[in-house]
């Protein structure tokens, strides 16, 4: 007769769960995490610990391990079901859980940016692209309000690296008293690379929050080493 493992394949570092991310960003978990998270994303109305036993096959105890490091990490949560007799926990992804799964954002998008540019043209398609970074800059106004204009960039830097950018500011060029922004990555990189118009997001994004015309001074997509912004003075 076959015996569980208590740890299952893969998972030799304990219960808790690496939140290492690996080469491309992604969290790492063990192969004994991916099956219990996999079968939880099979069933939306969730599991008990005995449904993970029975399905992924390894000890009571190495389940209820692997749940409270998943848990601790914040990919699964349980609530109390009670359908006669004593109450069961049931456990179920979380959103962060749920996030783990591939996405494929990035075909979608590009599906989306294809067709868009076909029908509009690839100038409208660049002023569609300025005007929406524009309209989405307008929800981080209110924290620009009473600012002067060298603490506002600052702020906008913060903006940027809360939204995934690498930002920070920079010297002005002589003469000018206005730090200069500049990142080390570009948040949008596949996309740019095959659709240059998507930079025009960027611009409209912080124009919108500066309140100022830009000036794209270097761009990685253009064999630049940084993307460099400078905010023209006010008329």
């Amino acid at each position: 007769m076959a015996t569980r493992s208590a740890c299952g394949g893969g998972f030799g570092r304990g219960a808790g769960l690496s939140k290492d991310p690996g080469e491309d960003g992604k969290v790492i978990v063990g192969d004994t995490q991916q099956k219990l998270l996999t079968k939880l994303l099979e069933a939306k109305a969730g599991l008990t610990i005995d449904d993970l036993v029975a399905q992924v096959d390894i000890t009571r105890s190495a389940v209820k391990q692997h749940l409270s490091g998943l848990e601790r990490s914040g990919f699964v949560q349980h609530s109390t079901s009670r359908s006669g007799g004593r109450p069961k926990f049931l456990y179920t992804l979380t959103e962060s859980g749920i996030d783990l799964f591939p996405k494929r954002y990035s075909w979608f998008s590009r599906v989306m940016f294809e067709n868009l540019r076909k029908k509009i043209g690839a100038s409208k398609f660049g002023s569609y692209m300025y005007e929406l970074g524009v309209d989405m800059s307008a929800a981080a106004i209110p924290r620009l309000v009473g600012k002067t204009r060298v603490e506002r960039v600052v702020e906008i830097v913060r903006i940027m690296n809360e939204t995934g950018f690498a930002a920070l500011t920079i010297a002005p060029e002589k003469g000018d008293k206005l730090p200069r922004i500049e990142c080390k990555n570009c948040v949008f990189h596949d996309l740019s690379k095959d659709y240059i118009e998507v930079c025009q997001f960027d611009l409209g994004f912080l124009s919108g929050l500066m309140g100022a015309p830009i000036e794209h001074q270097e761009c990685m997509q253009r064999g630049g080493q940084a993307c460099r912004f400078k905010f023209s003075p006010p008329a």
